[in-house]
C-alpha cells in the first residue's frame, strides 16, 4: 500500500504560483515587519551572485562586461542592485533604464540613487529615438541582465520603447559568441500567471526566480523562454506562500517517497494485479505497450481483455501478459455484451486500465461507459475510452457526482472533446484542466508539455505540473505506456492523484533518459520501457538505500 505522505517528503515538492501572488505575499511580509529594501536588497545581490559563479571559473583576459536594462517597477530596483553589487566585483556594467527616474517605484529610486552616487558615468536614461549606441553596447557585453518586466505585467502587447529594447536583446544574443541573458524573476514580455506571450518577449539563457517557481516560468509557451530556472531565497518566509494555490513541481526524491515499499517477502499477488481492457483490430500495440508499460512500473500480474479474434495475436506478443478473449463486434472491437463477464473478472483485481486502441465503435464506447459506473476499482481511462465521457448529459452525476477512483489522461484534442471546447491554448491550459477535474471529479493529466495533473487532496483541488520529458515523446503509442504505468501504480495501491502524478514523472524521465542514446528525433515509445528500467533504479538506490 502506499505510505501515508509524510512532512519530510513535503519537503520535496517545489511550489509554484500565479506571478500576480507576488505583491500580495509581498504584502504580507512587508505588513509582519519585514523592509521592503530589504527584500529588493536581497532579490538583487542574490541574483548576482548566480551571475557571478557562472564565471568564476573562467579565465578570461579582462573583467567580464555586462549591459543591465531596467524598468521603472521593482523587477527595475532589482537590476540595480545586480549592477551594483557587479560593478563592485569589477565586472564592467553599463545600466540602462527606459523610464525618467520620477516614474521609479519608492524601492528603486532608492537603489537608484544609491548606483548614481558610486558609480554615475555607469548609468543613463536610454531615450525611444537614441537607442543606436545602446545597441552597441548589448553587442559587445558578456553578459544582458533583462530587469524590464516583472510578475505585475498581465496585459500585451509591448508597446516602444520596451518593444525595440527586448529586440534588440534578442538580436545581440544571436550573435556568434553573443552574450549571456539572464531574466529577473521572469523573461520581460512573458505573463507570470500562466506563460502567455504578450507580444515581444526577451529570450533568456537563465532566468532567476525569487521564493518560489510561478507559472510563467514552466508553463508553455512561455517556459521556452525562461531557459534554465533557478530559485533563490530573499528571506520571505515558506509560510506565506502556502495561503494561495496549491501547485507543486514534484521532485524524483518526492516520487521515490511515494512508491509503495516491497517487503523482503512479496509475492506477484500482492504487488498489484491489473486487468487492461484494450485493443480491436489494427490497434493491436496500443493495448501490448500498456501492458508492458504496467509490467515495468512493478505490476505483479497483468490481464488482458481483448477481441476473440485477437487473442492469438496478443498472445504473441505478450508473454508475461494473460489474456482473456471476449465477444466482439464486426470491426473487432471489445462488444457490449462481454459487460457482465468483465465485471466478475475485475472483482478479482487491484485496478483497471481501459481505452488504449479500443476504438470508437458504439458497442465498444457503449461497454465502456457501464464499466466507468460499475467497476469497483481504481481505474485510468485514456485514448478512445475517453469517449463515452461525451454526452448531452454528466455521466459522473450517475454514480455520486463523480469517479472518485477514476484517472482520466487526455491530451489537448480529447480534453476539447470531453469539455466541449474548440480549442485549449497553451496559457488555458491549468485552469481548463482544473475544470475538467472538478466536472467529472475524477483525476484529470492533461498530457504535452509540461503535463498537468489535477485532483483533489485533503479535500481541497490541487495541480501538479510535470517537469520531466521532452518533444521527443510527441509519438505514436507513448500515451499508451503512460496508461500502462499509472495502472501498475493503480493495482500496487496508490492513491489515484499520486498514481497519475508519479506516472506522469517516470514516463517522462524516461524518455529524457534514452534520447542520450537514440536522439529525441529517433525516440520511438517502446524505447520508454527500457528507460523505466533505469528510472527505477534510480528510485531504488534512494527508497532502498539503508539495504546496500
Amino acid at each position: 500500500m502506499e505510505l501515508v505522505l509524510s512532512e519530510e517528503n513535503n519537503k520535496n515538492l517545489n511550489r509554484i504560483l500565479m506571478g500576480s501572488r507576488v505583491a500580495q505575499i509581498d504584502k504580507m511580509a512587508i505588513e509582519s515587519g519585514i523592509d521592503s529594501k530589504w527584500l529588493m536588497k536581497n532579490a538583487g545581490t542574490g541574483m548576482a551572485r548566480e551571475i557571478i559563479s557562472h564565471y568564476k571559473d573562467s579565465k578570461p583576459k579582462r573583467a567580464p562586461r555586462g549591459t543591465v536594462v531596467c524598468g521603472g517597477g521593482n523587477n527595475g530596483g532589482d537590476g540595480f542592485v545586480i549592477a551594483l553589487h557587479l560593478l563592485e566585483m569589477g565586472y564592467g556594467i553599463n545600466v540602462y533604464h527606459i523610464v525618467p527616474p520620477e516614474k521609479f517605484s519608492p524601492d528603486s529610486s532608492h537603489y537608484y540613487n544609491e548606483l548614481k552616487s558610486k558609480y554615475p558615468k555607469s548609468i543613463q536614461q536610454i531615450a525611444p529615438d537614441k537607442t543606436g549606441s545602446m545597441a552597441k553596447e548589448l553587442e559587445k557585453s558578456d553578459l544582458i541582465v533583462d530587469a524590464i518586466f516583472g510578475t505585475g505585467l498581465h496585459k500585451g502587447p509591448i508597446r516602444r520603447p520596451a518593444s525595440d529594447i527586448i529586440k534588440m536583446i534578442n538580436n545581440a544574443s544571436t550573435k556568434s559568441e553573443g552574450p549571456r541573458i539572464y531574466s529577473v524573476d521572469i523573461p520581460s514580455g512573458i505573463d507570470s500567471d500562466n506563460g502567455q506571450v504578450l507580444g515581444d518577449a526577451v529570450k533568456a539563457d537563465h532566468t532567476i526566480t525569487f521564493g518560489c517557481r510561478k507559472m510563467g516560468n514552466i508553463n508553455y509557451p512561455g517556459a521556452s523562454y525562461n531557459g534554465r530556472v533557478s530559485v533563490i531565497d530573499i528571506g520571505i518566509p515558506q509560510e506565506y506562500f502556502g495561503k494561495f494555490e496549491k501547485i507543486f513541481e514534484p521532485t524524483l526524491e518526492w516520487v521515490s517517497g511515494m512508491i509503495p515499499q516491497k517487503e523482503a517477502w512479496t509475492y506477484k499477488h500482492r504487488v498489484g494485479q491489473l486487468l487492461v481492457i484494450a485493443g480491436s483490430l489494427g490497434f493491436t500495440g496500443a493495448a501490448a505497450m500498456t501492458c508492458m508499460g504496467a509490467l515495468r512500473s512493478g505490476a505483479g500480474l497483468v490481464t488482458l481483455v481483448c477481441p476473440e479474434e485477437l487473442n492469438s495475436i496478443m498472445e504473441e506478443k505478450l508473454t508475461e501478459v494473460i489474456t482473456y478473449p471476449v465477444k466482439q463486434t464486426e470491426m473487432a472491437s471489445i462488444h457490449f455484451d462481454s459487460l457482465e463477464e468483465i465485471l466478475e473478472l475485475s472483482e478479482g483485481m487491484d485496478a483497471v486500465a481501459i481505452g488504449p486502441g479500443i476504438s470508437r465503435d458504439p458497442s465498444t464506447i457503449h461497454l465502456v461507459r457501464e464499466l466507468v459506473k460499475k467497476i469497483k476499482i481504481p481505474a485510468v481511462l485514456d485514448a478512445d475510452g475517453l469517449q463515452a465521457l461525451i454526452g448531452p448529459h454528466k455521466i459522473g452525476e450517475e454514480i455520486d457526482n463523480g469517479f472518485h477512483n477514476l484517472v482520466i489522461t487526455p491530451h489537448a484534442g480529447e480534453l476539447c472533446s470531453i469539455m466541449g471546447l474548440e480549442k485549449i491554448d497553451l496559457s488555458q491550459r491549468l485552469d481548463i484542466n482544473k475544470d475538467a477535474s472538478r466536472n467529472f471529479g475524477a483525476v484529470s493529466v492533461l498530457k504535452g508539455a509540461a503535463t498537468i495533473t489535477t485532483g483533489i487532496e485533503d479535500g481541497k483541488q490541487v495541480s501538479y505540473i510535470n517537469p520531466t520529458g521532452n518533444w521527443g515523446m510527441a509519438s505514436a503509442g507513448t500515451g499508451d505506456i503512460l496508461t500502462g504505468i499509472i495502472g501498475s501504480l493503480l493495482g500496487q495501491g496508490m492513491k489515484p492523484l499520486h498514481a497519475a502524478v508519479c506516472g506522469t514523472y517516470i514516463h517522462g524521465l524516461a524518455a529524457d533518459i534514452m534520447i542520450r542514446k537514440t536522439s529525441r528525433t529517433s525516440l520511438i515509445a517502446t524505447d520508454l520501457l527500457e528507460g523505466i528500467k533505469e528510472v527505477f533504479l534510480q528510485i531504488e538506490k534512494i527508497k532502498y538505500k539503508k539495504e546496500e
